[in-house]
């Protein structure tokens, strides 16, 4: 079994109130190089990003959701394995 590098970040996400936030945050996250997967929850205002933690770190994440002008918070980051 091979374990890949991926890594899940967790934001609670200020600022994010309709659909028109929710496809910014997810069309600008997954055309960033090693993003894997991006959830984006309006309801909770939280957004899941699974990622390649050997190509960027989970605070880039975070400075792309501020300069966004979105206000995240990390609530989780966790290491995972995959095959």
């Amino acid at each position: 079994m091979l374990l890949l590098p991926f890594a899940t970040a967790s934001f609670s996400v200020g600022g994010l109130f309709d659909s028109q936030n929710q496809a910014e945050i997810k069309d600008v996250l997954q055309d960033i190089d090693g993003v894997q997967k991006v959830n984006v929850d309006l309801q909770e205002k939280r957004v899941d990003v699974t990622f390649d933690s050997t190509v960027l770190p989970a605070d880039y994440l975070a400075r792309t959701l501020n300069s966004l002008g979105y206000s995240p918070y990390v609530d989780i980051e966790q290491q995972g394995g995959g095959c």
